[in-house]
């Protein structure tokens, strides 16, 4: 059965090479350990980490959003619906692409996680920029 190791190398290496996955959560490193390269339970790592970063994603946005007027506001809104549009698009490509065979699911979700992680981060540094709601002046 050599296919199972070459898998689990496979999907490690694949995973190990996420330029985000550093910010990924010591939980999910222990739960893809654990999951001995079986893809149903990789699956629900990965899962489960989307569910800690797709709120962060979201309270940064709406931070941004409820803190931008007029054209900077359209601005924002664009890039977001431009962002989730690939998000969606290369997520589900990634998903049915035939030449990826079993490895398409764990394909199209470190995908979506590592592109979470990117848009989150960036995000969140943008929010971080910003004064505190009223002015600086304001207690």
């Amino acid at each position: 059965m050599f296919w199972k190791p070459s898998l689990v190398l496979g999907t490690a290496l694949l995973i190990a090479t996420c330029p985000a996955s550093a910010q990924q959560s010591a939980e999910f490193d222990a739960c893809m350990a654990q999951a001995d390269g079986v893809s149903s339970n990789m699956l629900d790592c990965g899962k489960a980490e989307i569910g800690k970063w797709d709120p962060r994603l979201n309270s940064a946005y709406q931070t941004l959003l409820h803190r931008s007027k007029g054209k900077e506001r359209a601005q924002l809104q664009q890039e977001q619906r431009t962002w989730l549009k690939h998000h969606l698009n290369e997520t589900h490509r990634l998903a049915v692409d035939p030449n990826n065979g079993s490895v398409a699911f764990l394909d199209s979700q470190s995908f979506e996680l590592d592109d979470l992680v990117k848009r989150t981060l960036a995000l969140e540094k943008r929010v971080a920029t910003l004064s505190p709601p009223g002015g600086a002046d304001a207690r």
